[in-house]
């Protein structure tokens, strides 16, 4: 509760900075209320507490999720300072708005009542529609933020018509009661109880962006402003899948209800892996990149397996400290490049910023799942639940994916260390992005010797 309250007080405190042009304590303090947030869940690991009338949860998943997604953004607003400060506009709602998208999203790790899974949801999801039209003077990021926005609430209908057909049948909105209904067998074949359902996972596939609710994704990531695609593709990414394995978990699925899961499972594997092969501007890649990775995430729950919770935190871990770190890079890249996202701005990388291209290097090796990264270590415990739940066709075909997967981070890294052709804009890093990039770097292959689980 006083980890809520915070992150809303200083999202409040930032607007009213803003309003009165205090640029320069804009992330010093989001960044304090962020370590403040993290030291509350740190002290309080133990305590599980229910809160408003015990619709909310705070076991030691929802802790673990919250101290993610809280870290992550810690490190995004140490690249904002930089980021942000080239804009000439206040900047102020940018920050505060990603501090009210992650109260939802702690909302959503830590449920325990269906109302409060849509509450979050749309907490989280309506500052992420205004925050992706950020570039005022750009018409990609309006269109992205309008195709978010329309999607998005096709998605918020799916969601609420499917937790209003889950209550018609089981006369609860509480998780564990429904929990235990769908456990007696008498109910297994209830047409309502299925369609709700299925509605219900259409609409959080949505945020996870599967097959086939993935078309949002490759726009929206291409057209919003670099720091709120990483924010979308990591914190958005984390809490999302925290909500949907919570939701499964507390469940007895029906048959159908797994074979749906299932068939997702591979349609997302093949059409990330397979559409990533052509792109060349990055961002796009990224996108159909987090897709692929969204097949991964998803084999590791169809299963069941009670390990399957510890496997998605670490996998979800190793997937944040890359994708943060790597979208810091594009932005100084796409600076010297004068704009151009193609990945031909890596060019030359190594030879300007060697410690950069390594650490990019690192990043690119540990989402692809090369040995002594912490992506490997990821991909591997996901392919051993896989097995473990008898789908071995299908972790076959999630390997095939894998080496597939290796090439298009590969033509990446070919750019990062080829030499540059023609003199091109000095790649300039400040000093808070070195400290975030250090950290990204570090992180995937430490994560690797370290294997962290929940609590």
């Amino acid at each position: 509760m006083s980890a809520l309250v915070l992150l809303s007080v200083v999202g409040v405190v930032l607007l009213y900075l803003g309003l009165f042009g205090r640029r320069t304590a804009l992330a010093a303090t989001g960044v304090a209320g962020l370590l403040g947030t993290i030291a509350l869940i740190a002290t309080g690991w133990h305590l599980e507490s229910p809160l408003f009338a015990g619709i909310v949860r705070f076991d030691g998943p929802a802790r673990a999720y919250t101290l993610l997604m809280a870290g992550a953004t810690v490190l995004l607003f140490l690249f904002g300072v930089d980021y942000y400060a080239r804009m000439q506009r206040n900047v102020a709602e940018q920050y505060a708005l990603m501090l009210f998208s992650l109260v939802g999203g702690i909302l959503i790790v830590s449920f325990s009542n269906l109302v409060m899974l849509f509450l979050g949801i749309e907490i989280l999801s309506i500052p992420l529609y205004i925050l992706a039209g950020g570039k005022r003077d750009s018409f990609r990021s309006g269109e992205a933020a309008f195709k978010y926005f329309v999607q998005g609430s096709f998605a918020s209908g799916f969601l609420l018509m499917g937790l209003a057909l889950v209550y018609g049948a089981t006369g609860s909105f509480d998780l564990a009661a429904i929990g235990t209904w769908s456990a007696d067998a008498a109910h297994g074949h209830d047409t309502v109880f299925l369609l709700g359902l299925l509605l219900t996972l259409a609409g959080l596939a949505f945020k996870l962006a599967a097959v086939p609710f993935h078309f949002w994704s490759p726009d929206v990531y291409e057209g919003s402003p670099t720091l709120i695609t990483a924010f979308m593709s990591t914190v958005v990414k984390t809490a999302a899948f925290a909500a949907f394995h919570r939701f499964i978990a507390a469940l007895h699925l029906p048959d159908a209800v797994g074979t749906m899961l299932l068939t997702m499972t591979v349609l997302t594997l093949f059409l990330g892996n397979v559409v990533a092969l052509r792109q060349t501007q990055f961002k796009r890649l990224m996108a159909y990149s987090s897709i692929a990775h969204t097949g991964f995430l998803l084999l590791a729950l169809v299963g069941g397996d009670p390990r399957s919770g510890d496997v998605l935190f670490y996998y979800l871990a190793a997937y944040t400290l890359a994708t943060v770190g790597l979208f810091i890079i594009l932005t100084l890249a796409k600076r010297a490049a004068q704009g151009e996202e193609h990945i031909r701005i890596f060019r030359g990388l190594f030879r300007e910023r060697p410690w950069v291209a390594v650490a990019a290097l690192l990043m690119l090796l540990s989402l692809a799942g090369i040995p002594f990264t912490a992506g490997f270590v990821a991909k591997y415990r996901v392919f051993m639940l896989g097995l473990a739940g008898g789908h071995v066709l299908i972790t076959f075909f999630a390997v095939a994916m894998a080496l597939l997967g290796i090439y298009y981070y590969a033509l990446v890294v070919r750019e990062a260390f080829a030499p540059r052709e023609q003199e091109g804009g000095t790649l300039a890093v400040a000093p808070l992005n070195w400290l975030v990039i250090t950290l990204c770097g570090v992180g995937v292959v430490a994560l690797a010797v370290w294997p962290v689980a929940l609590p």
